[in-house]
């Protein structure tokens, strides 16, 4: 039909957003129900947190130059992969240290920490976009399809890993998963 060469990476570029989003969301609201106390708590300030940092990320995107568009979604892939394995050795010392603060400090301390990480979350889909749309407009409806399916088995995927190997190998399948996006990114063309 109507699917351009080389469509496979884009495809598999969308699905890894997904589902490594996911991974990392799931994690970090694992980690973050001990910092808030309550899950709902844990729910509702990881998720502002996160969306509004993704917004912003999305928004930034946008100012990003076409001509250096490629690099810069890599640049943020890569640190995505960073952020997700240093969490693995960083978030247990770190809501260590800030659970003796008060339920209103702990509610900063996560939505300072959480607005930075959503924010380079936020890049790399408005971004492949953006690529994808000035190469193969037709493949924009397949990439957001790619990108909610795999949403749903990351998320299922998510919940899988941390009750049966814990928030750290979670967030290293998200790291993988990242890494798969970014090879697809670099042999897309």
């Amino acid at each position: 039909g109507d699917r351009p060469a080389g469509w496979i990476p884009w495809i598999v570029y969308f699905g890894s957003l997904g589902a490594g989003f996911m991974l990392i969301e799931v994690a970090i609201l694992q980690r973050f129900v001990l910092l808030l106390g309550h899950p709902v708590y844990s729910l509702t300030v990881t998720l502002f947190s996160l969306l509004l940092g993704t917004g912003i990320g999305a928004a930034l995107s946008r100012r990003f130059s076409t001509a250096s568009l490629r690099q810069t979604t890599a640049v943020a892939l890569v640190a995505i992969v960073l952020l997700a394995l240093v969490s693995t050795l960083v978030i247990t010392p770190f809501i260590a240290w800030a659970i003796p603060f008060s339920r209103t400090a702990r509610i900063m301390v996560a939505v300072v920490t959480l607005v930075p990480v959503g924010m380079v979350l936020g890049i790399p889909m408005p971004a492949g976009i953006r690529l994808l749309s000035s190469r193969a407009p037709q493949l924009v409806t397949w990439a957001w399809g790619m990108n909610g399916a795999l949403s749903v088995v990351g998320a299922t995927l998510a919940i899988f890993f941390a009750m049966n190997w814990g928030f750290s190998a979670t967030f290293i399948a998200a790291s993988a998963t990242y890494l798969v996006g970014l090879a697809a990114l670099i042999s897309s063309r």
